[in-house]
């Protein structure tokens, strides 16, 4: 049986098709990209999650948080010596008829909060202050460190190491103020007494 040859026109019309049919695909979809932002979107967020390196759970945080999820009260401020006078009036801490400078903030609230971790941490010290009640010190890191007074109901013990977030007590009593739900939190940096206040402005980056 003899096979037909096919004339020397056909492939290249058939090239000439294909191509046609190809090009005509590639502005099909760069009109429907332009009509319709969506699609640009789309491949825009691809991009980025392939950017983005995947990484264990050990790397720090961006941003410090505040010790509680909360909207706790400010009931004694910072004592900040470079404040005005009205705002160190706010500062000090009355107790037995004597004044005291606050050394953190005091929060407290209506009903019992949980107390979390501002950053990242290795809990270092569980101890009860005679006045400010049961109180848990952590280490972030050489430069700094937080203690959170007026705790109750503790969950954690020295030694743990916890991420930002985690609970690691209650709010709680103290003897320096009528409510029972309370914490006073100091912020160490550099081996200085900070206003908390501040510290949930700074970058980890920065407090390294």
């Amino acid at each position: 049986m003899r096979h037909r040859k096919l004339r020397s026109y056909v492939m290249p019309a058939l090239y000439v098709i294909i191509l046609m049919l190809v090009f005509g695909a590639v502005s099909l979809v760069s009109t429907l990209m332009k009509s319709n932002p969506t699609y640009l979107y789309a491949i825009g967020l691809i991009k980025d999650r392939e950017a983005i390196p995947v990484v264990g759970g050990d790397n720090l945080p961006d941003v410090v948080i505040k010790p509680f999820a909360i909207d706790a009260s400010i009931a004694t401020y910072f004592y900040d010596k470079d404040g005005t006078k009205e705002e160190q009036e706010k500062a000090l801490i009355y107790y037995q008829n004597t004044y005291m400078k606050n050394t953190g903030v005091l929060y407290n609230a209506k009903d019992a909060f949980d107390i979390i971790m501002s950053l990242d941490g290795k809990i270092i010290n569980i101890k009860e202050d005679e006045i400010l009640g049961k109180y848990i010190e952590v280490e972030h890191n050489t430069n700094l460190r937080t203690v959170y007074y007026s705790v109750d109901d503790i969950k954690v013990k020295v030694g743990d190491e916890l991420k930002q977030g985690e609970i690691i007590a209650k709010s709680g009593p103290n003897k320096i103020s009528e409510n029972k739900n309370n914490l006073l939190f100091e912020v160490y940096y550099n081996g200085t007494l900070i206003n908390p206040e501040e510290f949930y402005n700074m970058s980890v980056e920065e407090l390294n």
